[in-house]
């Protein structure tokens, strides 16, 4: 994908993150197992639908944390590589300026993503992910992210 058509997308997907009033959005016990200056990537897992996205949003903005956001879970997104990470990444600090916490709304849609990731972490990026039990917990998540995540969900998040 050419950067300017992921930008336009990033600034879309902000635009509509901007919009959200979180102060009218109900308090959920989870909020509570998000560490927000933790190494580790913080990772919320659950159903669809269950309010994931939902329940990050609202933490970071209630603590004042300036955050780029990307979510996966757009048909505009579909024909996204892994060779398109670092353009991901370019678009991404166009549109946010330096960040240093990054949302990740359903990275399991993209090939290779937990190497992204693991990349972001050693770049002392705070992450936050969200994504549906099935395709999140597979094999990829225990092997490559072993040790470099908490997880929110299974147990947690209902």
């Amino acid at each position: 994908m050419e950067v300017q058509k992921i930008r336009e997308i990033v600034a879309q997907q902000r635009d509509e993150v901007l919009r959200m009033n979180v102060r009218n959005w109900c308090d959920r016990v989870e909020e509570q197992f998000l560490e927000l200056n933790s190494p580790l990537a913080q990772i919320v897992i659950g159903v669809r639908r269950s309010g994931k996205s939902t329940l990050c949003h609202k933490f970071l903005k209630q603590h004042n944390i300036t955050y780029a956001y990307i979510n996966f879970d757009d048909e505009r997104m579909v024909n996204f590589h892994t060779e398109d990470f670092d353009r991901l990444l370019e678009a991404l600090t166009i549109v946010y300026g330096d960040f240093e916490y990054l949302f990740v709304d359903e990275p399991q849609n993209i090939s290779y993503w937990h190497l992204f990731v693991n990349r972001l972490l050693r770049q002392q990026v705070h992450v936050f992910l969200t994504g549906s039990n099935a395709k999140l917990l597979s094999g990829e998540l225990a092997t490559h992210l072993t040790g470099r995540y908490n997880q929110i969900g299974n147990g947690h998040f209902q």
